[in-house]
């Protein structure tokens, strides 16, 4: 069989199913549910990015699908309105961190609701730079789309945390639900292993990267540098 004619892995695109999969089943009791009750209030930037973020998902399943049909002239056309989706979901999603923040502040939330918020500027921003780095490196198929496939594990966070209201005797929530975000990747990096024999360095500097980043965030949240930070951006008053 020539290399022409060999079946495409439908892994990635199983793989996009299943992410948004995890975003439905996670905000389903915070975001769908109560909104088809007519119970869901909030300001409009907050039905903005949930449309933009799904919309990516959506656009995400859509590309892995043209590429498995081998329809790359759309795929291609289709890149576009992508990377535009993508950069709505940093925008808003800024802004409804600094809503989200101000918020529970005012609720009276503590430290960790303070420093949390440069988490969220540096989700973003490694979201931002993982799909930059993938829209650099569209020719090379391979790593374009692992870097996308990462992209998605780091938006998917705030998925993973809501699914506390399923499992609420999980402790420490906020941890735990880090680890079993990032731990999507083992399932990547074992695919690889087992189809390819090696992992392939897009995991491997990439996701490294991203795990580290994470693995700051839980240990500097509550830190002074993080809430000065956080303070100094959202022109907050010092304790």
């Amino acid at each position: 069989m020539s290399a022409r004619a060999r079946p495409r892995t439908k892994f990635f695109l199983y793989m996009t199913w299943a992410f948004l999969a995890i975003a439905v089943a996670g905000f389903s009791t915070t975001f769908f549910i109560p909104m088809a009750r007519g119970a869901f209030r909030a300001p409009p930037v907050i039905h903005v990015h949930a449309a933009i973020v799904f919309g990516w998902l959506l656009m995400l399943i859509l590309q892995a699908t043209l590429v498995q049909r081998r329809d790359l002239a759309r795929h291609r056309q289709f890149g576009a309105a992508g990377a535009l989706l993508a950069a709505g979901v940093v925008v808003t999603g800024v802004l409804v961190g600094i809503h989200a923040t101000r918020r529970d502040i005012a609720s009276g939330g503590d430290d960790f609701v303070v420093g949390q918020f440069v988490n969220i500027l540096i989700e973003m921003l490694l979201f931002g730079a993982l799909v930059a780095a993938a829209i650099a490196m569209r020719r090379d198929s391979e790593a374009h789309k692992r870097l996308l496939l990462l992209a998605a594990i780091s938006m998917l966070g705030p998925a993973w945390l809501r699914f506390r209201h399923f499992l609420p005797w999980v402790p420490n929530p906020f941890v735990t639900f880090s680890f079993v975000a990032d731990a999507v990747l083992l399932v990547a990096i074992a695919r690889d292993r087992i189809v390819l024999k090696r992992v392939h360095p897009a995991y491997l500097w990439g996701g490294g990267a991203m795990v580290a980043v994470h693995a700051i965030e839980l240990a500097a949240i509550r830190s002074e540098p993080w809430l000065r930070l956080s303070r100094w951006l959202l022109d907050l008053p010092a304790p």
